[in-house]
């Protein structure tokens, strides 16, 4: 009943995820890569207007970005914070929204255990990221107030 034979081809590991879709109508949240694109179209257009820019993305035939003038508007407001979200953050070009870090130094030591983990052909769960991280944060020393609590 279902047929899976019309998936793309494997794409390079390293490359971040993208939300460009084959033609659609419906909007979706684009991630930090595909702004970046969209940005570097504009420069390369600086008298091109906000509506045409949001046109041409969403008339692309591969990889088409469906968004409008306002969202671009606010997404240029931000476009510092997104090129820096990209350059120093683990997986910055893959995310969609924005992610605050209340401990940089944990989230970088898990982000290398993570890598590691996946060079070893490992699954990490949910469940093993909240005790790991629980078991940087006693090593690391850092303070109950600075430490998230939950599991998420």
């Amino acid at each position: 009943p279902y047929n899976r034979n019309n998936k793309p081809g494997p794409k390079p590991k390293d490359a971040p995820r993208t939300a460009a879709k084959p033609q659609q109508k419906k909007f979706d949240v684009l991630t930090n890569a595909d702004w970046l694109r969209v940005f570097k179209f504009m420069d390369e257009r600086p008298d091109m207007t906000q509506i045409d820019v949001a046109k041409h993305f969403s008339t692309l035939k591969d990889k088409a970005l469906i968004f409008d003038q306002s969202t671009l508007s606010r997404r240029l407001k931000k476009r510092s914070w997104i090129k820096d979200q990209v350059s120093r953050a683990p997986g910055g070009a893959s995310a969609k929204r924005e992610c605050v870090v209340t401990c940089p130094e944990v989230d970088h030591a898990l982000a290398l255990w993570v890598k590691a983990m996946d060079a070893k052909n490992e699954t990490v769960s949910g469940k093993m990221l909240v005790e790991k991280r629980r078991i940087f944060e006693e090593r690391m020393a850092i303070s109950e107030e600075r430490r998230l609590d939950g599991t998420g």
